[in-house]
């Protein structure tokens, strides 16, 4: 396989071919101008007969140059959609990196298979409950929450609120304020994961789930769901970018 013509060795060529050039035009130039007013011998006669030759040669020449001109303009070409397609590579694969790093995170419409668990306020007819102990606080579900997670949740969302690892539930008077907008009861979590997992972690014996429906009466329900839909994250209805400012985290990486 023949070694490829680097650009710098052919412009180089060319630019030698075009001196030699021009140093020929001018020899045969002198002759003729000065063998008009000066003794021809006979030597400048035979160069003068050769000049026909020379012209030859020259543009042979020529021809050669022009060869290497569109040798260079091809690589140069070649050279240019070598890059070009090398950035392109390179931003299909950084948008890539950019949706599985929107896709882990939360920041994308999900789909799959979990479970669905309805939580609301006690029923209960125990006078010995206090009035607090009937309500669902933020700590309730929160807890539900960790536990869904514990239990492999990959998305989990609480009355169409994405849960990630920015999300807030803290209560706000009578309901919940979940990623900046008031929630009220009854709440209705989804887990998107392995359904049996899932299902366990609420309602077996000796859980959170199941201690809050039998020992305070809260309305617990729950039921495996084989395809449900989890939306984006989003704070105050906003995409993630134009709701929420980070203020005092700054990247660690040197």
């Amino acid at each position: 396989m023949m070694k490829p013509i680097r650009m710098e060795e052919i412009e180089i060529k060319i630019k030698t071919i075009n001196i030699f050039i021009a140093l020929l035009s001018f020899i045969a130039v002198a002759f003729i101008v000065n063998g008009v007013d000066a003794n021809i011998d006979q030597n400048t006669i035979y160069i003068i007969k050769n000049l026909n030759h020379y012209e030859k040669n020259i543009e042979d020449m020529r021809n050669v140059v022009e060869k290497l001109k569109a040798e260079v303009d091809t690589e140069k070409k070649f050279m240019n959609g070598y890059e070009n397609s090398s950035y392109l590579d390179d931003i299909i694969s950084i948008n890539a990196q950019i949706e599985e790093l929107k896709f882990y995170n939360g920041f994308t419409d999900v789909r799959g298979p979990g479970i669905y668990l309805r939580v609301s306020d006690s029923t209960s007819e125990d006078e010995s409950l206090d009035i607090m102990e009937r309500i669902i606080h933020d700590v309730d579900i929160t807890v539900l929450l960790n536990d869904l997670k514990a239990a492999g949740a990959e998305a989990i969302d609480v009355n169409s609120k994405r849960i990630i690892n920015i999300s807030e539930v803290v209560c706000a008077g009578p309901v919940l304020q979940i990623n900046g907008e008031a929630v009220p009861a009854p709440f209705v979590i989804r887990a998107i994961g392995d359904m049996e997992n899932l299902y366990d972690s609420i309602t077996e014996e000796g859980t959170y789930a199941y201690n809050l429906k039998n020992n305070y009466g809260m309305e617990i329900e729950a039921k495996m769901v084989y395809n449900m839909s989890i939306p984006k994250y989003k704070r105050y209805g906003y995409e993630y970018g134009d709701g929420y400012e980070v203020k005092y985290a700054v990247s660690a990486e040197r």
